[in-house]
Parts: C-alpha cells; structure tokens; sequence
C-alpha cells in the first residue's frame, strides 16, 4: 500500500526495472541487528551473547550481528545491562563513516556533537569508538525523545557523554568553531523505513518531504557554526527523497564553498551492498534495501577547509564549592570499590561538579554551558544524603565485578527478578554490584544473607 506519487518518484529517480527490486524488497521480514558493547564486553568472564542470541556476524566496520526472529534480546536483562544496543544496519553506516574517518585510535581527545541524537544509536556507536576519552555532546530538541536518549546514553555506561534538549541554533549560540566532528541525522521524510514501520507509510506526503527539506537545511546551517576548520560533518537521512539528500548537500556544499565532499569508498570496499550516490554526489553513500541486508540509508561525508586543532577554546566549568561531605564520598568508595577503580575515580577530582546534592564526573575539558537545558552532565557518581553518599545507577553501570569488593553474579531468570524489583539472596554487608552472568545490571545493599533492591523503580519492568 505504497503511496501512488511515492511510486512516481520513486520510478523518476530509478526507472521502473529497479524500483520494481526495491518494491519487491518491502515483501521481505525486515532485517534485526544489534551492537555488542565494547565499553561492558568481557567475554571471558560473562555470558556468551552471540551463542545465546545465535548472532550472525557482520562486515567489520559495523561491529555488529544479525539475529533471527525467534529469538528476543530486547525483552533479556542483558539488554537492561547495556551488553548492547539494538539497531538497524543501515543505521549503522552513518557512525561507521564517522568513525572510520576520523581515526579514533590515534588517542586523540576529539570534541564530537551529535545534533539529532535521539534514541541514540549513533551516540552510542560513537561513544563505543571513543572509549570514554574526550567529550561527546548529544543533543535532541524533543524532551521527551531526549529522555529516551540519555537513558540509552545511562544504559550503555558512557561516562564522556553530555546530553542537551535544545534547539541546534540555540546550541550554534554556545559552540561556535568548537567541535572536531559533526553528526546530522536529520529528520527526514522516512522512506527508508517502509518495510519497517508501517506508520511511515501512513505519514509520507509530498508536502512533508518539503517540510522535512526546509528543516534540514536550518540544521545542517547550524552544524556548520559549530563545525571547526578543518572538522568532519557526516549528513545522513533514512529516505530515499533526492531533494533531502544529494540535493540537499550540493546546495549546501554551494552556500558554503569550504565544505567539500569526501570519497566515501573506504567504507563501500568493506561492506559489501553499499552504493554510490546519484549523479552530482557520487562519493555519498547509498543504502537499498534490495542490495544490503537493512532499511535503506543516505550518507554523505564532508570536511571543513582549514586547520584548527582542537577546536576554540570556551570557559570551562569552575572547580565546584567545598564538598561539605567528602568523607562519605571516599568511605563509599574505598569500602565498596576495589583501590585502584576508587583512586581512579578520586583522581578526577578536579572534574567533579556538584549539582544540588547530585554529584558528578565531568566529561574531560568540558565547557560551561550554564543557560542550556542538560539532562546529563558527564557521569552521574551519586547523591548526598544525611551522612551518608549513595551511589548512582549510572555508576553501577560503567563498573565490572573487578571494580567491586562485593558482587552477586545472578543468571539470566535471577536476573529478570532483579529488574522486575524483588530481593535477592547474597552474603555480606553494604553496596554490593548486581550482575547478570558477568554485565553490571545495578546496586543492592546486603544485609543478615539478603540484598536489597536498588534497582531504580522508574526502570523496573512491569
């Protein structure tokens, strides 16, 4: 139940021979993936996920696996343990492009904005490539969806991450010339997500595809504010519409002669079923669905003229007000924490800032963005109470049992008691790690060979 002018586009922009393979294409399952999470992976000590999820492996530069339709890794405590992100493959192309040009593992502390970050697929691929170093800012206008995005963003134990529910010209205000790197996944008119959601089909009008266009081009305008001399800019969509995709970056790439196009070929040659883009950008990147196994996809890879190493520099946070009850902070840690996961934590002193009673770890070199609406500042270590600190589930979340003086290992049924809030059986006295056969799932108190609950109750399942 294809949309008819969708269908004339559609033949316009192909010829009929080929739309007729992408409309057979809709007639097959739609494909499922996920990422393994290289921040939480430790596959000598923890559950075998691509034996008990029977994941299929794909190309490389992706990092991740297909699985089948019967099984559910959605619905497992692994999942709520962050062991990975579930996503669609050609969702994953976008990062990847990102990633692969801007060659994390040189231990380079890169500035990375993702603009449209919600629900944080690509936040999370990119935190992954990070490995905790630098500062990665996630943004998402909708509060709601920026919600959704830091929890993810909590799920997946990313400590370098600030979360931001603005608007991109409110952001450009802020970081003008500022970041290494830029991710624009724009809202689109979704054509690409057919055979996925239903609802996109419903959606999908020629007069949304024109809102859509005149969106992306206000967004891509304020990406380039905030893009630095000599930075990255990876555009993408997941709709096949030319106006919303080469189009679009020819008339930006023509507003602004310092943006130029990058060959995108070292990432086709690795994964096989990625295509060139239409005539006028042939170096962007192309998802079909009838070629590569995943909804479609458009990518483009831009870069910045000029150098600028690092970026500008913008205030930083200040060193935060006297910690009134720094005794309860280093007692939390040095009892339940093992020495060297407690030193390194209070090394970081200079980047903890204080939020009402809230206290966390900033991301290394973050500025000030007092006057922004943050959901998430960094990593959350935990609350002060009276005379006592309890410690954050978010910080439960970046710890392994090797962090801890005390865990109870719990198998997968044990462990789904745990998320759905009942007591579980352990010995010993005060915080102890939660861990679903090796992944972090959270905090328990023990006490008299019991252990109480902590996991938060807004992320209990029902």
């Amino acid at each position: 139940m294809l949309p008819e002018e969708f269908k004339k586009n559609m033949i316009s922009l192909m010829g009929e021979d080929e739309y007729g393979l992408l409309e057979k294409s809709y007639l097959d399952e739609n494909v499922r993936s996920l990422r393994l999470n290289p921040l939480k992976d430790h596959p000598v000590e923890s559950a075998d996920l691509v034996s008990l999820f029977k994941l299929e492996k794909m190309p490389d530069p992706l990092c991740g696996f297909y699985f089948g339709s019967s099984v559910f890794p959605g619905r497992s405590p692994f999942h709520d343990a962050g062991a990975y992100y579930i996503q669609d493959p050609g969702a994953m192309i976008p990062a990847a492009l990102l990633i692969e040009s801007c060659h994390f593992d040189a231990g380079r502390k890169m500035r990375i904005l993702d603009l449209c970050a919600s629900p944080g697929g690509k936040s999370t691929q990119i935190a992954a490539a990070m490995k905790g170093e630098g500062l990665l800012v996630c943004n998402e206008i909708n509060r709601s969806r920026a919600e959704i995005l830091s929890g993810n963003i909590e799920r997946m134990g990313i400590v370098n991450a600030i979360v931001t529910n603005e608007s991109p010209e409110r952001l450009a205000g802020y970081f003008e010339g500022y970041f290494d790197a830029v991710i624009v996944d724009a809202p689109c008119s979704g054509e690409g997500m057919f055979r996925k959601d239903p609802g996109a089909v419903s959606e999908w009008s020629p007069e949304n595809v024109s809102l859509c266009t005149e969106r992306q081009k206000q967004i891509l305008e304020n990406a380039y504010i905030m893009l630095r001399p000599g930075g990255a800019l990876v555009y993408s969509t997941c709709t096949f519409e030319r106006g919303e995709n080469e189009d679009m970056i020819t008339s930006f790439v023509s507003e602004h002669p310092d943006m130029k196009p990058e060959d995108t070929s070292f990432l086709k040659n690795r994964i096989p079923g990625l295509k060139d883009g239409l005539s006028g950008l042939p170096d962007a990147v192309r998802v079909w669905p009838m070629y590569f196994r995943g909804e479609g996809q458009f990518a483009s890879l831009l870069v910045k003229d000029g150098e600028s190493e690092g970026g500008i520099s913008l205030k930083g946070y200040e060193l935060p007000s006297v910690i009134n009850d720094k005794k309860s902070l280093v007692s939390f840690l040095k009892d339940s924490l093992k020495d060297k996961t407690a030193d390194r934590i209070l090394a970081s002193e200079k980047r903890f800032k204080l939020f009402g009673d809230n206290l966390y770890i900033m991301p290394d070199n973050a500025t000030n963005i007092s006057g922004l609406k943050v959901l998430r500042n960094g990593l959350h270590l935990g609350t002060f109470k009276k005379d006592r600190f309890e410690p954050s589930h978010a910080l439960a979340l970046t710890l392994s049992e090797g962090d801890v003086r005390t865990f109870v290992r719990v198998g997968e049924n044990k462990a789904e008691e745990y998320v759905h809030g009942m007591t579980l059986e352990g010995e010993g006295n005060g915080w102890c790690l939660v861990s679903a056969e090796g992944y972090s799932l959270g905090w328990g108190k023990a006490s008299g060979g019991r252990i109480k609950n902590h996991y938060p109750k807004g992320l209990r399942v029902k």
